[in-house]
């Protein structure tokens, strides 16, 4: 166990300590608004489905999650990519 084979790899032979990885702003900026997207159809399908079935009690029970939960997320993500800028 204690003995490295010829196939073992070494972390440090890829990456050196002080290496770093960075992700472009602009990058992070389109990855979020296609998160916020995607939530925003789940939310709409969703209100959607419940509106055609309101006695379905599992879909009454997702709108609820939805509601209680997805909402104040996407806001809180959008609050935070798109801050105020009074002062």
């Amino acid at each position: 166990m204690g003995q490295q084979s010829d196939t073992d790899v070494s972390i440090d032979d890829s990456f050196s300590a002080g290496a770093s990885v960075t992700i472009d702003e602009d990058k992070r900026l389109d990855f979020a608004k296609k998160i916020l997207a995607v939530m925003g159809l789940v939310c709409i399908a969703t209100f959607v489905a419940y509106a055609l079935f309101p006695d379905n009690t599992a879909l009454n029970a997702i709108f609820e999650f939805i509601k209680i939960g997805a909402l104040p997320l996407i806001t809180l993500v959008i609050s935070f990519y798109f801050p105020s800028s009074n002062n």
